[in-house]
C-alpha cells in the first residue's frame, strides 16, 4: 500500500507539472505547433500519418516536404524486371507511386471541417531507418509546418510529450504522457519511449516537447500476437532524423543558410560518382 502511494503522488505531481508547462501555450499556439501541420498519407487502402516540416519557396515556387515512416508508404514502392534492349537483358528497376496526402481544415481550431487532399512523390526513403520524405505537388505554401527541435537539445525521462497522429485514419488526435525510456535498441537502431498513446495509424506523425517536433511515433508494444500496449509508444528520436537529412544532402530542411537546389545538387553529383565507381 505503501507502494501504490508514493506511485500515485508521483504520477499527481508530473500531472500538474505538466498542465504547467502547458498552460504558457495558448489554446491557438499549441495548435498551429502540434495538430495543424499533422497531414494523413495514403496509398489504396494503405495509409498512416505524416508531419508537414518544411514549406519555402525555391525555384520561383514553394517546396513542401513531409516527414514519415517508411513503412506507411512501403505499398507503394515496387521493384520490377524490364527489358532493357541496349544491354539485350533484364533489369530490375524500381517503381514509385503516385501518395496522397490530405491536410486538414478547421473551425473554432478544434473542430475538423474537411480536408485538401493533394498528390506527392516519394522523394527520399531508408527501409531500414524507417523514414520517407514526401514532397507534395503543389506550388502552394502549407499554411502550418511543425518546429524541429534543436540538434543539440537534451531528452530526459519524465520530460512531458504530445503525440499527435491519424490513429486509426481519424483527423489528428493529440495524447499527452512523459518520456518513459531513452534508447530503447531495436534492430541496432535507438528508439524512444513514450507513455502519451499512440496506436494503428499513428505511425509516421510527430511526438512533440514543449510544441518542437523530437521523433516519428513508428511502434508500439505488443503483448502476445497481436494485443497494442498503447502507452508503450516507441518513436525515432530527433537526433536520428537529423543525421540522415545530412547524410543525404537534405539539411537544407532545417539550416536556413542553405537552399534546396544546392542540397539536391550535391545530391546528385554523389549519386552519380557512386555509380561511375560501381562500373
Amino acid at each position: 500500500m505503501k507502494k501504490l502511494f508514493i506511485v500515485s503522488i508521483l504520477l499527481i505531481i508530473c500531472v500538474f507539472f505538466i498542465s504547467i508547462s502547458y498552460a504558457y501555450m495558448t489554446g491557438e499556439e499549441a495548435h498551429t505547433k502540434m495538430i495543424y501541420p499533422i497531414v494523413r498519407v495514403s496509398h489504396g487502402m494503405y495509409g498512416g500519418s505524416g508531419t508537414l516540416i518544411y514549406s519555402k519557396v525555391g525555384e520561383k515556387k514553394f517546396s513542401t516536404y513531409v516527414l514519415t515512416n517508411h513503412h506507411v508508404i512501403e505499398s507503394a514502392i515496387r521493384i520490377v524486371d524490364e527489358w532493357d534492349s541496349d544491354l539485350a537483358k533484364e533489369i530490375k528497376k524500381e517503381k514509385r507511386d503516385t501518395i496522397y496526402v490530405e491536410m486538414f481544415k478547421y473551425r473554432n481550431l478544434s473542430t475538423p471541417i474537411g480536408t485538401l487532399k493533394v498528390e506527392a512523390e516519394i522523394v527520399l526513403y531508408n527501409a531500414d531507418e524507417d523514414m520517407t520524405l514526401i514532397k507534395l505537388r503543389t506550388e502552394d505554401k502549407a499554411e502550418y509546418v511543425a518546429k524541429l527541435a534543436k540538434k543539440e537539445a537534451e531528452l530526459y525521462v519524465m520530460d512531458e510529450t504530445v503525440a499527435v497522429g491519424c490513429s486509426l485514419g481519424f483527423p489528428p488526435l493529440p495524447t499527452t504522457g512523459v518520456v518513459t525510456r531513452l534508447n530503447f535498441q531495436i534492430q541496432s537502431f535507438p528508439y524512444h519511449m513514450s507513455s502519451s498513446q499512440i496506436i494503428y495509424g499513428n505511425s509516421g506523425g510527430a511526438m512533440f516537447h514543449e510544441g518542437k517536433l523530437i521523433g516519428i511515433p513508428s511502434r508500439v508494444a505488443i503483448v502476445g500476437w497481436s494485443s497494442p500496449v498503447p502507452h508503450m509508444g516507441l518513436f525515432i528520436p530527433i537526433d536520428r532524423i537529423y543525421k540522415w537529412f545530412d547524410k543525404e544532402h537534405y539539411d537544407f530542411l532545417y539550416d536556413d543558410t542553405k537552399t534546396e537546389k544546392d542540397g539536391l545538387d550535391k545530391r546528385k553529383k554523389e549519386i552519380e560518382e557512386k555509380k561511375k565507381t560501381k562500373k
